[in-house]
Formats: structure tokens, sequence, C-alpha cells
């Protein structure tokens, strides 16, 4: 996996979410309705969609090494990404994380395999 320095995302924004659920063909009103994030104990903010959370390391990784052929992504979705939270995507060479501002528990942890590398 290709390391990459600490990439920030955010703040997330509603529109964004919005953009992700329509490209998703996601209508789960948590990611869309503040009310129906409360409702569900999110809080009042909405939730960012996973494959959003995915999105955001996949493009540091990339970034880092734009000619790479992503061959296998391992994901797995520790947490919630609210809406207004600020990110950062890290790389350590073998696993990337994104985590929340202020936390250190990540919400994702991933592993991209490119190329040939089995």
């Amino acid at each position: 996996m290709t390391k990459f320095p600490d990439t920030p995302f955010g703040p997330i924004s509603g529109d964004d979410m919005a953009a992700w659920c329509a490209l998703l063909s996601d209508d789960n009103q948590i990611h869309l309705s503040r009310e129906a994030a409360e409702a569900a104990g999110f809080g009042p903010n909405r939730v960012n969609p996973g494959p959003a959370n995915l999105a955001y390391l996949l493009s540091a990784a990339m970034e880092a090494d734009p000619e790479a052929n992503v061959t296998r992504i391992e994901a797995r979705f520790l947490g919630n990404v609210l809406e207004d939270d600020d990110l950062t995507a890290r790389s350590d060479g073998d696993t990337a994380t994104l985590t929340r501002a202020g936390e250190a528990t990540p919400v994702l942890t991933a592993t991209f395999r490119f190329g040939d590398d089995t």
C-alpha cells in the first residue's frame, strides 16, 4: 500500500452527503434529515454515508500515487462521520485510517492493494 501524508477533509457538509446519497441511490434519511439522524440517536447532525468515508481514504492514497492501479480494498467501518466533522486520512504504508478531529480512534481502517501487490 502507498504511504501518504496526513490529508484533511471537511468540514463534511449536508450538501456533500446529499450528493453522495444521489450517487449511491441511498435514501436512508439519517444521511438527509437532521430530524431523522436525531431520532436514530446520532444527535442533531446528519450521518455521512459509509462509502463516502472510504472514498476520502482512497482519494488520499490515489493523490499520493495517481498512477496506482487499485486491485483490492479491505475496509472496516468502526464509527460514524457526522455533518460538520473535520477528518484526517493517514497511512503508515500498511494501513490507512480515517479519524475525526479530536479523536484517537479511527472511524474507518482500510488496506488497499495496487497492481500486482497481493
